[in-house]
């Protein structure tokens, strides 16, 4: 009796050890919080909650496209969900096995891959590329100064857009990566290292100088040194999925969808497949669970993409800063974004599909989502301050609050600034005025709004600049005179047409007889038409989200057409000024002279100024 009353109370103790023990544990789980404040426990009915539309719509189905979040703490997942559906017409639901394209994200690859190559001391971060590359690879170089791996990884190699499509829906026009990249090259428009400036095209650069110093093809790279060290068995980064069959099989079952808001309805698009020539900068396809993986690799401790844990550390240690801080706008490549708690990541988004994935290095919290809906970037925009809070910008103040004007126009630099579509950079200026004051919180380090944050640039031509992310605005104080100048060619062109028919009609009536002169005008003004016309023609070129440029065909064509223009304007520039010397008692015929050798003069002054006529270098 007395040996099973003694068992029982041991029995009893060891019980309530074991329940003290576990007790903080569980509590410790049940309390643990996204940065924000949300409970993990409570991450299910969050993301239920801000995701069910019954309360928006009778019929909710038709707020929904496709999308998927992941949620994680350092290797654990703690909330994983699949919203919609990947092609509503079949009604495939989301779920473990949807492929979904990652766009920029592809990005950061290359940027992995350059600080493994650089670990292994086989890469100088600091070196000009062109040490890497073969001779006279970059054939529009417009200034001396070296070119580095680190201006790539900023965007600060000095290229804007390009103006030649990087993408094809068809798969048999892909090239390799050294082909695609000299076939595309844009005109180098400023100096390296100054000026941010996202750019798809040094992205790729960098992938082939990648190529270069590991002698390696870029996808046979990436798939060794970071999808099989992560054990991302389902996803690929070739243009046409050739390097993993499954994801091209899985594709299939992706459908794009655009939301129209009145009435609120989702359109599909279909399965709307670009092959990205410069396949490295957006090309990354697969599951959204190799995602996470591949994000949670940027958190461990174990930094299993490195040799060595400093090389890690070194990627997230902040390469540009906002005015003279400490505060990083970026860092090696990964976007830095100032939440209730610093950020690293990036997002993207191709023709098909939108992509984010960020992390918090400190709690080792991060997230990633993908959508299949291209119009309202609701995932994008929505979870992340969701899951890692609000920013707090009374933390990076030294204590002024100056204010001080926002004004006149401001270009973005991501745009065309060099080429045939450079006039196109003008069509979407910042116009100061329209903008709250800019309120500066610390040296060079500005808000606008009370939340945007941008950064003072820095430009040795002396124009004003503030980084806006991957990006600048940077003030045009000619900006006026350009839009004038912009506006006289259409408006010439426009007026072109009134006088080619009044000529047609007269001629007709026997009021109008052509002479060498009136020939020679009248070729002007068809040209100028021409010209306009193909400047309309790029306009919508560009305003194609799926072309991601022009055709080099297109661009060729118009090229060509703006020199003849430039030729036949100044023909009949002269034929007019002929005509007014020869006519010397008409005033009207001097005063048609007179209005024809200014309309003329403008046209070739407006072709020549935003470079309308070079189809080449850009």
């Amino acid at each position: 009796m007395k040996n099973t009353l003694k068992r029982c109370i041991s029995a009893l103790l060891a019980a309530g050890t074991l329940l003290a023990l576990a007790a903080p544990t569980a509590m410790a789980e049940d309390e643990r919080r996204t940065p924000s404040g949300i409970k993990f426990a409570d991450l299910e009915k969050k993301f239920d909650d801000e995701f069910n539309f019954d309360k928006y719509a009778t019929d909710p189905v038709e707020y929904y496209a496709g999308f998927e979040a992941v949620v994680f703490c350092g290797d654990e997942i703690v909330y994983e969900g699949y919203f919609g559906e990947t092609d509503r017409e079949r009604h495939i639901p989301c779920g473990e096995d949807s492929v979904f394209e990652w766009g920029s994200i592809s990005k950061t690859m290359t940027w992995v891959s350059a600080m493994q190559l650089w670990e292994q001391g086989r890469l100088d971060l600091d070196a000009d590329i062109r040490d890497y590359l073969p001779d006279g690879f970059l054939r529009y170089l417009r200034y001396d100064e070296p070119i580095t791996m680190q201006n790539l990884m900023d965007h600060t190699g000095g290229w804007c857009e390009t103006t030649y499509n990087i993408s094809t829906t068809d798969s048999s026009k892909l090239t390799t990566l050294a082909e695609a990249l000299q076939e595309t090259e844009p005109a180098q428009v400023n100096r390296p290292g100054e000026v941010v400036s996202y750019s798809n095209w040094g992205a790729a650069l960098a992938a082939y100088v990648v190529e270069c110093v590991s002698g390696m093809d870029y996808a046979d790279y990436v798939h060794e040194n970071i999808f099989d060290r992560l054990g991302m068995e389902h996803t690929s980064i070739a243009a046409d999925f050739s390097d993993n069959e499954w994801v091209r099989e899985q594709r299939d079952n992706l459908c794009s969808y655009t939301f129209n808001v009145l009435p609120p309805k989702y359109k599909s698009d279909g399965k709307r497949i670009s092959y990205i020539k410069l396949y490295p900068c957006g090309s990354a396809a697969g599951t959204i669970r190799d995602l996470a993986t591949y994000a949670q690799a940027f958190v461990s401790d174990d930094a299993p993409l490195f040799e060595h844990r400093e090389t890690q550390e070194k990627l997230f240690s902040g390469s540009l800063f906002y005015g003279n801080t400490d505060i990083p706008l970026s860092s090696y490549g990964f976007g830095v974004t100032e939440y209730k708690v610093r950020t690293f990541g990036h997002d993207g988004a191709t023709v098909a599909c939108r992509s984010n994935m960020i992390f918090d290095r400190e709690s080792k919290v991060g997230m990633v989502t993908l959508t299949n809906e291209t119009s309202t970037n609701l995932v994008i925009e929505g979870i992340p301050k969701m899951i890692f809070g609000s920013c707090d910008l009374e933390k990076y103040s030294d204590g002024s609050s100056e204010e001080r004007s926002f004004d006149g126009y401001y270009l973005i630099s991501r745009s065309n600034r060099g080429g045939l579509l450079r006039f196109t950079s003008c069509l979407t200026p910042v116009c100061a005025d329209r903008q709250p004051d800019l309120v500066r919180v610390n040296d060079g380090l500005y808000t606008i709004g009370g939340e945007l944050m941008l950064g003072e640039g820095r430009r040795s031509d002396g124009r004003e600049s503030f980084m806006l992310g991957a990006m600048e605005i940077d003030r045009d104080k000619a900006y006026p005179a350009e839009i004038s100048l912009l506006a006289l060619y259409f408006i010439i062109a426009i007026g072109s047409v009134f006088v080619l028919m009044y000529k047609v009609k007269a001629a007709r009536r026997g009021r109008y007889s052509l002479t060498a002169v009136g020939a020679a005008q009248t070729a002007g003004q068809l040209i100028k038409l021409i010209s306009a016309a193909a400047a309309i023609v790029l306009i919508a070129y560009v305003g194609r989200e799926a072309s991601y440029g022009v055709p080099k065909a297109v661009g060729v064509v118009d090229g060509i057409v703006n020199l003849v223009c430039i030729a036949v304007c100044a023909g009949a520039a002269t034929a007019s000024l002929i005509g007014i010397v020869s006519k010397k008692s008409d005033k009207w015929a001097k005063l048609r002279g007179a209005v024809n050798i200014a309309a003329n003069a403008a046209v070739i002054a407006a072709v020549l100024y935003f470079e309308m006529y070079r189809f080449w270098g850009c």
